[in-house]
């Protein structure tokens, strides 16, 4: 099979780690030919990731006209068997079989800051011809499905659930002298209630500083909340904290180099991710494997990812919520059953495993029979 794989996103948050593993897994499989389509400068870091692959730069900037015209173009003599386009918009001039991945409908529930109303125009229009459009269309939870089949008719026949992976080697505890570094370098003082989590408003993060605040004072809850890849220490968040009497009691570190976010699941004793809305989850099963117990939301994704495994909170409750970050700390069986089932979990959920499942839906979408 020759696969093109849209793979312009590559260094994107969230979806960049999903494009990572998938070309690193697609590339060492001999039963596909792959053709990377990246960002002009972005070649090195996809021949690195894949160094059997064909690549292609696109001057091509997402949601825009040009990549309706410069996609099509870069695959026009590449003779694909299947193009996969890893997000919703699918160039309209592209004319072959497509298999497209939509990893949630998140900005149809909570549009961006200052997105007008023709961006969410087209956002709905271009998500409902790559639903159209795609020979199969992969999603991340069940939840997303069902999103998918509940706002926009789309038939459930043709929409694979593919949940994400997690690698393994985040289960491995880097050095001690690298982890006394870490904390000396952010300020951190243990016991530490980790939220990994942008700023976006879905993500609940004031829901989360207000439990916090009430952990501290009602149950005298020790340690401090960490924050990474929100705002930084000058965020509104931070100020907000500062006000409530908590700027020792919290660090703001924004976006950290990933080894450094491997240290801090290490460091931390509790993960907390409280959004109102996910379409898989990936902080969750990273802290998983990386044995931290987990706090998080009763709704959706969170809920399929977390079922018998997390501790599951009305994310509208501070209350709630700061009470099973206390229980979760003290709870020392608690932990212990939460920290094995959280690692069984993760051992089930592999990238190679996710590889492997999506290349069983390009051959499902190429009409051949899969075991």
């Amino acid at each position: 099979m020759r696969l093109a794989l849209d793979a312009r996103k590559l260094t994107d948050y969230g979806i960049g780690t999903y494009l990572t593993h998938l070309v690193e897994g697609l590339d060492a499989r001999s039963d596909l030919e792959l053709v990377l389509l990246v960002r002009t400068g972005h070649e090195p870091r996809a021949r690195k990731l894949a160094p059997g692959a064909r690549i292609l730069e696109v001057a091509a900037p997402g949601y825009s006209v040009a990549e309706h015209l410069r996609v099509p173009a870069a695959l026009l003599r590449e003779r694909a068997d299947l193009v996969h386009i890893p997000h919703y918009v699918v160039p309209v001039l592209l004319h072959r079989p497509v298999v497209v991945t939509i990893h949630d409908v998140i900005q149809l529930f909570y549009p961006p800051r200052r997105r007008y109303q023709a961006g969410l125009w087209y956002l709905r229009t271009m998500m409902r011809l790559a639903l159209t459009r795609a020979r199969r269309v992969i999603t991340v939870s069940r939840a997303s499905r069902n999103d998918l089949v509940q706002l926009f008719g789309a038939d459930p026949e043709r929409i694979q659930v593919v949940p994400n992976g997690v690698d393994p080697s985040l289960g491995d505890r880097p050095p001690r002298e690298e982890l006394d570094a870490l904390r000396e370098r952010y300020g951190i003082r243990p016991p530490v209630f980790l939220a990994v989590s942008n700023d976006k408003p879905h993500k609940n993060l004031d829901v989360l500083l207000r439990a916090f605040h009430l952990a501290v004072t009602r149950h005298r809850l020790p340690g401090q909340l960490v924050v990474v890849g929100g705002g930084g220490p000058d965020s509104p968040l931070a100020r907000r904290a500062a006000r409530l009497g908590l700027a020792d009691r919290t660090r703001f570190l924004g976006r950290v180099p990933r080894r450094d976010l491997v240290g801090l699941y290490h460091l931390s004793s509790v993960l907390v991710h409280v959004a109102l809305y996910e379409g898989f989850g990936l902080p969750v099963l990273e802290a998983m494997c990386a044995g931290l117990p987990v706090v998080t939301s009763n709704v959706g994704a969170l809920r399929e990812l977390g079922e018998g495994v997390a501790r599951l909170v009305d994310p509208l409750s501070a209350e709630e919520v700061a009470e099973a970050m206390q229980r979760v700390l003290v709870d020392d069986p608690l932990r212990r059953l939460m920290v094995e089932a959280g690692r069984r979990r993760a051992e089930s959920m592999t990238w190679g495993a996710t590889v492997e499942a999506t290349v069983n839906v390009y051959r499902q979408a190429l009409g051949e029979v899969v075991s």
